[in-house]
């Protein structure tokens, strides 16, 4: 066989094979690239209700009542999904 037979041999099986491990490799990309954005959105609206329930009940002088225990924590839980929801771009009914 002369070396131009193999040379086309070679690029007809490394072509294909050369663009499916591009495309699996630019897809595992995407994946990392949406789940880095998703975890920097819940970051952001996990601090915002924790930041929330902080000055809740620091300025709560009632904060030893179980109500207004239970009256903070759903202030930061709501604190939450209307972050969570700013940040991806969706409200919350």
């Amino acid at each position: 066989m002369k070396i131009q037979y193999l040379a086309i041999i070679f690029v007809i099986i490394m072509l294909p094979v050369s663009i499916v491990v591009t495309s699996y490799i630019q897809a595992q990309i995407d994946t990392i690239s949406l789940q880095t954005n998703y975890d920097n959105k819940l970051l952001t609206a996990t601090y915002d209700a924790i930041r929330s329930f902080q000055l809740n009940t620091i300025n709560n002088k009632y904060s030893s009542l179980s109500d207004s225990k239970i009256r903070d924590i759903e202030a930061s839980i709501s604190s939450f999904y209307n972050s969570l929801g700013t940040e991806l771009g969706a409200s919350r009914i």
